[in-house]
């Protein structure tokens, strides 16, 4: 089981087939920065995509060396996500990435039924969390594209989170299904979902995990809260994935877990023919660095 982002790099420098990642308008600092850390350590090859000049110019800032064989050269918005994506429908990428470009401009090139990527599923935002008051990496979901999941798309959200349990080496993933309260109270909706996500894994549906629900996230993250609140659980405190109910408590969880918890962050969008690196155009070098390496583990 891996348990830190440094087990992860670990692993990715033990594969000796580099990935190929497409960096959707690749002139920005950051994402260059983050690219360089990449290419350093031999994990990776980069595409850039997007004005040339503009490219060189930043990477001459970050002081990263890269060779013209490495840019796709785009000047419009639209042109440089499809070339982005074409780099990745032809074989060529193994991962795409949003650099200095709007979300909806690059998902519209995915999402396009003939060019894009599309696998038939929903796209779903996990993210993983390495925090340093928990004993290992906790995986989360979704936070970031489904406003309101119903019980279907919670099953969509929970496969895709396994899959990237099953890149971490988690041998039984441990879920909680993420409510306010641990009883099923029939005017709150996800705790009835909660109940009957329960149900489903303990008939076995998604394989060999166990998952809880519905459980507050103090139960989930702390064995004693468990104990005081008198809560017979196999996952408190010991919790991998918490599928949270709602876009606005998925992107509150890990927000909060980076701000004010220090966690170290990666994510990427599971459910298209590769994995997306989809974060905000604010994000760090080191959150960029750690949603590529996470990346490269999951596109193995």
């Amino acid at each position: 089981m891996m348990k830190t982002y440094r087990d992860i790099l670990n692993a990715v420098q033990a594969n000796k087939r580099k990935k190929t990642i497409s960096i959707a308008m690749a002139d920005d600092p950051s994402v260059l920065e983050a690219i360089k850390a990449i290419d350093e350590k031999g994990i990776a090859h980069a595409i850039l995509v997007g004005d040339a000049e503009r490219i060189k110019r930043i990477a001459r800032e970050v002081d990263y060396q890269i060779t013209d064989d490495m840019i796709v050269h785009a000047v419009d918005d639209v042109e440089i996500a499809f070339k982005a994506v074409e780099q990745v429908r032809t074989g060529k990428a193994d991962i795409l990435m949003k650099g200095h470009i709007s979300t909806p401009i690059l998902m519209k090139a995915v999402l396009d039924r003939e060019t894009g990527l599309r696998k038939g599923c929903v796209l779903i935002p996990v993210a993983v969390a390495e925090i340093p008051t928990y004993p290992k990496l906790l995986v989360t979901g979704d936070g970031g594209i489904t406003i309101a999941p119903d019980l279907e798309t919670k099953k969509s959200i929970l496969g895709n989170m396994l899959d990237v349990c099953q890149k971490l080496k988690i041998g039984q993933p441990k879920v909680c299904a993420l409510c306010p309260i641990e009883k099923v109270n029939p005017k709150i909706q996800e705790t009835l979902d909660a109940a009957e996500l329960q149900k489903m894994a303990e008939a076995g549906e998604f394989g060999n995990i166990i998952l809880e629900g519905p459980m507050a996230m103090d139960v989930a993250l702390s064995a004693e809260a468990a104990r005081k609140k008198g809560i017979q659980s196999r996952i408190a405190g010991d919790t991998d994935v918490i599928l949270v109910p709602n876009i606005t408590s998925g992107n509150a969880t890990i927000k909060i877990l980076m701000y004010l918890a220090n966690a170290r962050v990666g994510g990427l969008v599971m459910g298209a023919k590769v994995p997306i690196i989809l974060l905000s155009r604010s994000d760090k070098p080191e959150e960029k660095f750690n949603s590529m390496i996470l990346a490269i583990l999951v596109a193995d």
